[in-house]
């Protein structure tokens, strides 16, 4: 059950929390055998939540249409996608829905270890940017964001860049991404977390990846 406090009362206030109900082509595998996909970035969440496996996506500004979610659990044993549509325009913090069957086994993870990726978009068969925060559980607030990533790099820098709005421009953030804090680290392993982001202003996640030899920066796209 998610705890409705104070502060989370007016915070859904004054977002809106929204409903729809149109769930499409929902798969999901749990196993003990391990799955890896080759995909990069795994989450985009608050992390200032008390977990539950109840997803929310927050939209900076108003949004009807398709949603593509994407869910991968730290230790590999669970994945699902599916894709969400919004019947009517809607902005602020959404509670989605999530027809998984293995809900007793999803809550056995602690925070962090079920990545939540979502992609405001009309085809769900690429990834073209448009991501969405989202969270396992109603965020208490909004300011800190993790991104986690499967990476092989020796090191990874994440920079989260703002609006450019003339005097009021957002001043980039830049942290160190860790290894993720978790013994199960296999379908993500890294965890980069952003504190004080002002989330109706941010635009991209700039990832820096440092080897042996450069790597290509990997480029977040956000929804705005």
């Amino acid at each position: 059950m998610i705890k409705r406090l104070a502060a989370v009362a007016v915070l859904v206030a004054s977002l809106g929390l929204a409903q729809a109900n149109q769930v499409s082509e929902f798969t999901e595998s749990y196993s003990e055998t391990v799955k890896v996909s080759g995909q990069f970035l795994k989450g985009l969440q608050f992390t200032d939540v008390d977990y539950a496996v109840a997803p929310h996506l927050y939209f900076p500004s108003v949004y009807q249409g398709p949603v593509c979610i994407y869910v991968s659990s730290a230790d590999g044993r669970y994945k699902s996608q599916y894709q969400y549509t919004l019947t009517e325009p809607t902005e602020g913090l959404v509670s989605i829905e999530f027809p998984t069957q293995y809900i007793n086994e999803l809550e056995e993870f602690s925070p962090g270890e079920l990545g939540l990726l979502a992609n405001a978009q009309q085809d769900c068969s690429s990834l073209n940017g448009n991501y969405l925060v989202g969270s396992w559980g109603m965020p208490k607030s909004m300011t800190n964001i993790a991104v986690f990533l499967r990476s092989n790099a020796r090191r990874d820098v994440a920079t989260i860049f703002g609006r450019d709005d003339g005097e009021n421009k957002t001043a980039p953030i830049t942290v160190k991404c860790q290894d993720l804090r978790s013994n199960y680290r296999v379908s993500y392993d890294k965890e980069c977390v952003l504190q004080g982001v002002n989330t109706n202003q941010m635009t991209r996640v700039v990832i820096k990846r440092r080897n042996l030899r450069a790597m290509p920066d990997e480029v977040v796209e956000l929804f705005q």
